[in-house]
């Protein structure tokens, strides 16, 4: 199969401007969706509680204090979150609010956010597949099939967590070390963007580890000519992770010695790994064939991965091995975008074949990009495949990993289309048009959809919308604050939409107040009384239909919710809510002194 190339704009296809078209359009066909966010919807429990640790900040809040004070678990409601998504959703608060008031200001900011990350994931995107030498068609059908696929829901009005934010910097950083100009301002990008990846979050560790290797990989085979960038980029690394370690939270503090986000650790080995890097840029010219740089490589990774097992070898262990049965099968076990591929495949199978049938699809696509490139262009491609491999195992671990493997999935599969489609608009003929349409359709991430709506999915249907309703919580928003008992999922529902406290949310910082929730709502309704007075609470919250109530009344027939599942109400509750339905509606019960 003959290389891809980019080729000078002669005509429609080759234009640039068809490029941005597709990109504009996408973002515009997404605009609409800002007026959910003013009707309240916001799409996760973790972008309420983003929007609530803004609004925190903005009321004074410490910059270096990211925990949530109504959260009343035994941990003291202990959040783990970086600071930096906030800084930009608050500045486009403060800048708007002068003008449209305090409500709209907040919805406007938290609607377009995401479209903002959105055209910038287009741009470095576009950037990348320029760089990989793709055809103007494969760039247009790269856009539109990242733009179908799983990964876009990180881009949608009110998704403000920090998924959309990791992608934009792992594309930045990728379409930096991909410059062609090998410039000392690549290597800063490089460094700005795996420090603030990893800064924001540790789901991005096999990306930030993915793009230092490929700068390691470009020094390997090119010598020298990149030595003054990988200087610069080891210098920028050591400047780069001690800002963030001192200024984004917790700050310079005991609470960095930590392993669920960017700790000591971390920030010993970004220190030892930039001096290594410095040096092998300033003193790399001794070296002189590619295998002995790459023992030198090697050496030098060993070094920064011992240092970092050095400083705490405790985040070698299992983060969750701690973790209780009942709150590993009511929480762990439940958690969408922390399902592992054997647990998808008996409970979800239908996105099994949306999500890895793409993959798999798009996985042929890449091979033959790779084994059909040049001398010139192998070494970036092998980039690509290197990246793509680290978030096809990362998916296959947890399906959250599809934001990052349907992003690079979608560059090998434009790069098919754009030379098939350039072959049929040289040739013509029916076969290549025929050729051309089975591809297209074979590797487009809506054909995997829709196989996917055939296959039956083994979980109970939920009524998980209905207890999530904005106009559900809309009573509870005035009074003085209550002191609430819900299921784990519902907690942020409170916090965000009400100003009452709640004793738990689905954090795994808050494993006590997990296991202390399931015990009023897995145990003996008799029992769960004093539980709830013991803990303070002076209501609890039910939803008859959701699916993490309706898993507890499976698992543990004998439980409270499994009695409030069928409508039998403990005498020591009583309404508070002048409602009477129950099946999908929230519900809000006074709990009655002993």
């Amino acid at each position: 199969m003959a290389s891809s190339h980019i080729r000078p704009a002669d005509g429609l296809i080759n234009g640039k401007w068809i490029v941005r078209a597709v990109a504009a359009a996408f973002v515009l066909m997404l605009l609409p969706r800002v007026a959910d966010v003013f009707a309240g919807w916001i799409p996760d429990a973790d972008d309420l509680m983003r929007l609530q640790q803004i609004r925190d900040m903005l009321d004074g809040q410490s910059w270096f204090d990211v925990d949530q004070a109504r959260l009343l678990t035994p941990e003291g409601g202990e959040m783990h979150w970086s600071r930096l998504p906030d800084l930009f959703i608050a500045g486009l608060i403060l800048v708007l609010r002068p003008f449209l008031g305090e409500a709209a200001a907040e919805s406007l900011a938290i609607g377009v956010w995401p479209l903002i990350l959105l055209a910038a994931a287009f741009t470095f995107l576009t950037q990348i597949m320029q760089r990989l030498q793709l055809n103007r068609a494969g760039q247009a059908f790269g856009l539109i099939i990242f733009a179908t696929s799983a990964a876009v829901f990180n881009f949608w009005p009110g998704r403000i967590d920090h998924h959309g934010f990791v992608v934009v910097l792992t594309l930045a950083g990728f379409a930096a070390v991909l410059s062609p100009t090998l410039s000392i301002r690549s290597g800063i990008v490089l460094a700005l963007c795996v420090t603030a990846m990893l800064s924001i979050a540790l789901e991005s560790l096999p990306y930030v580890a993915g793009l230092i290797a490929i700068m390691g990989l470009f020094w390997i085979v090119r010598g020298h000519l990149e030595g003054v960038r990988l200087g610069t980029f080891g210098v920028a690394l050591i400047v780069f992770a001690c800002l963030f370690y001192v200024l984004d939270a917790p700050g310079w503090s005991p609470a960095r010695f930590t392993c669920d986000a960017y700790g000591t650790s971390h920030w010993a080995g970004f220190l030892v790994g930039g001096g290594m890097f410095m040096l092998l840029g300033v003193f790399g010219g001794a070296l002189g064939t590619w295998r002995s740089r790459l023992i030198a490589g090697a050496a030098a990774g060993a070094l920064t991965l011992a240092a970092i097992i050095a400083v705490n070898p405790a985040c070698l262990a299992d983060p969750y091995a701690t973790v209780s049965d009942s709150v590993r099968l009511s929480w762990l076990n439940m958690v969408g975008e922390a399902k592992p591929l054997s647990i998808l495949m008996i409970e979800e199978p239908g996105r099994v074949v949306w999500v890895f049938g793409f993959l798999a699809a798009a996985s042929l696509a890449t091979a033959a990009m790779i084994f059909s490139a040049t001398k010139e262009q192998r070494t970036a491609r092998f980039g690509l495949a290197l990246l793509f491999a680290l978030s096809l195992i990362t998916t296959i671990w947890q399906i959250r990993g599809q934001s990052f493997s349907h992003v690079f999935a979608a560059i090998g599969a434009g790069w098919l289309i754009g030379i098939l489609f350039a072959r049929w608009r040289e040739a013509g003929g029916a076969p290549a048009l025929l050729a051309v349409t089975f591809v297209v359709i074979f590797l487009s991430p809506i054909t995997w959809e829709t196989v996917s709506r055939q296959v039956p999915s083994q979980l109970a249907p939920a009524k998980n919308v209905e207890c999530i309703t904005p106009s559900a919580y809309a009573g509870l928003s005035d009074g003085p604050m209550l002191r609430i008992h819900t299921p784990i999922y519902l907690g942020p529902q409170i916090l965000a939409r009400t100003p009452h406290a709640v004793f738990v949310g689905p954090y795994h910082r808050n494993i006590q107040g997990m296991e202390r929730s399931n015990e009023v709502l897995i145990g003996p309704a008799d029992q769960a009384h004093a539980k709830l007075l013991d803990m303070g609470a002076t209501h609890l919250l039910f939803c008859k239909g959701l699916r993490e109530t309706t898993r507890y009344g499976e698992i543990w027939p004998d439980g409270l919710a499994a009695q409030l599942n069928r409508d039998v109400i403990p005498d020591w509750l009583e309404p508070a809510d002048g409602l009477t339905a129950t099946d999908g509606v929230v519900r809000l019960y006074r709990i009655k002194p002993e």
